[in-house]
């Protein structure tokens, strides 16, 4: 079948909005809708997971899609697909995923008469306008991307001529890799935020190289991977963060503690008695009195020591 210039233009154009895609779903539903229109669809929908969250798109559909699959929503499983109460709707979407990137017409799931007469048929996808189903799909690490579009007949011109497939598969490569990119890019986000979590260095992501609000400065800043992704800075413990790990693993009292910052802080005892408020020869026994609790020599090894510690387990929130 030959494809005039016309929609060859629109095709590119719709291959070049999905290869920029940022998974919003005003943007998707503009995407969506310029590809239903070049398809002669009567109606469409588009699925996918944004961070975690399901999100559901329409194109001259009524609500009745949308709201089925929330009302019948049973979670993921451990493998990342996502169920349904429905057991025919969850059986189509089991093997949809596992079947992977491709275009599929709804034969490739079920015969006609079992979708005509499951629930998510008769409760959704009819009364939405999309009678018979082709889409694109492709498989994310939970669950799966999908636009698919719809029509009130079998007999329609784009489906029944084959149109409709052949412009999706021109659509497809696009299509998978940026939900792809999107997917790997979500991951390594989770990933990056749960080491930030679990790491005892102060570790910040910026928009640039710039110092923080707070004029801190990182001893290491590198630039995350990906367009406009940032920058990480990482910078050691702080003194009161090095200090209050002193305490919590020598006994340290909330004046040696207060006396271990300042000396963490590189603060002579005369400058840290000013700091503190009390006098030169109460913060010098402070200072002996944390050197022998710690069983540290001088002020450096002090500094050493706190750094080797790890830090203290966050409290249990049962």
């Amino acid at each position: 079948m030959e494809i005039d210039l016309q929609s060859a233009l629109k095709i590119a154009d719709i291959q070049r909005r999905l290869l920029t895609f940022e998974a919003d779903a005003d943007t998707g539903e503009a995407i969506l809708a310029d590809a239903a229109e070049l398809l002669d669809a009567d109606a469409a929908m588009a699925a996918w997971l944004n961070e975690g969250t399901p999100l559901l798109v329409t194109w001259n559909a009524g609500p009745e899609i949308e709201e089925y699959f929330f009302r019948t929503f049973a979670g993921v499983d451990r493998d990342g697909n996502i169920r349904s109460t429905d057991p025919d709707l969850d059986n189509v979407n089991l093997t949809r995923r596992q079947m992977g990137s491709g275009v599929y017409h709804e034969s490739a799931f079920a015969g006609r008469s079992m979708v005509e007469n499951a629930a998510f048929h008769r409760d959704a996808f009819r009364p939405a306008g999309m009678n018979h189903v082709m889409g694109m799909t492709t498989r994310l690490a939970v669950g799966e991307a999908v636009f698919a579009m719809g029509y009130a007949s079998a007999d329609a011109p784009a489906l029944a001529g084959g149109r409709a497939e052949i412009i999706l598969n021109l659509l497809l490569p696009a299509f998978a890799h940026r939900f792809d990119t999107l997917d790997r890019q979500a991951r390594n986000a989770e990933r990056l935020q749960r080491a930030i979590d679990e790491s005892d260095m102060n570790v910040t992501v910026r928009d640039d190289q710039r110092e923080g609000d707070s004029g801190s400065r990182a001893f290491l800043t590198l630039p995350l991977p990906g367009p406009d992704a940032g920058y990480l800075a990482i910078s050691p413990p702080d003194a009161a963060t090095l200090a209050a790990r002193l305490a919590e693993h020598f006994g340290l009292t909330k004046r040696q503690t207060d006396i271990a910052c300042c000396l963490l802080d590189g603060l002579s005892t005369k400058d840290a008695a000013v700091r503190m408020g009390i006098s030169l020869n109460t913060a010098r026994r402070h200072c002996e009195a944390v050197l022998n609790r710690t069983g540290a020599s001088r002020r450096g090894e002090l500094n050493r020591l706190a750094r080797s510690l790890t830090a203290p387990p966050e409290p249990s929130s049962e």
